[in-house]
């Protein structure tokens, strides 16, 4: 929560600075036309960046959560390879904003099918051998794995409602009631 106070407070100061040596009227440049406006100006694009660059964050995207479990490369052949389970991989890393967002959406929806599918998360930035061995090329990255074997990837983000369709697929659910043949 520091950190974020921190980038508002930096942004506000520079914005302040900007509004207050830049001479600059309401109507050519309403955000820094004054200090004060500078200063929430500045604080607004702080907080924004605190998000956006993954500054903030990083440490809850390392965690294990109730539903996905973080492994490492020296875990991956026994708890995915070798799992009598189906299992969903999710290659992420702290700075990759689209990954902020499937984390929490992956967590959710893990969820329905605790005893079903096992779901994994792994850095790409801490493992790079496991990266190249799957070819990981963009992130987010979800590989599912069915004994032991890749059976569906998917790179970027999903709707909820398509990601669920493709669990309940590996999960061996019967996912064609009541859903048109190309969903």
């Amino acid at each position: 929560m520091w950190e974020l106070i921190l980038w508002a407070l930096i942004g506000g100061g520079i914005g302040a600075m900007v509004g207050y040596f830049v001479k600059c009227s309401a109507d050519k440049c309403p955000l820094i036309a004054n200090w004060r406006r500078g200063a929430l100006s500045g604080a607004l694009f702080g907080v924004l960046f605190y998000f956006l660059t993954g500054v903030g964050g990083s440490a809850a995207m390392n965690q294990s959560t109730a539903n996905v479990e973080r492994i490492t490369e020296a875990d991956f052949d026994a708890g995915v390879v070798h799992s009598p389970r189906p299992v969903v991989v999710d290659f992420y890393a702290t700075w990759c904003v689209p990954c902020k967002i499937l984390s929490p959406r992956l967590d959710q929806l893990a969820g329905s099918f605790t005893n079903e599918i096992k779901f994994v998360k792994i850095n790409v930035d801490e493992s790079p051998n496991l990266s190249r061995r799957f070819n990981i090329q963009g992130i987010p990255t979800l590989l599912f794995f069915k004994d032991g074997k890749v059976v569906d990837r998917v790179v970027g983000l999903l709707s909820s409602d398509a990601l669920r369709a493709r669990l309940e697929s590996l999960a061996g659910r019967n996912t064609t009631a009541g859903r048109a043949p190309n969903q």
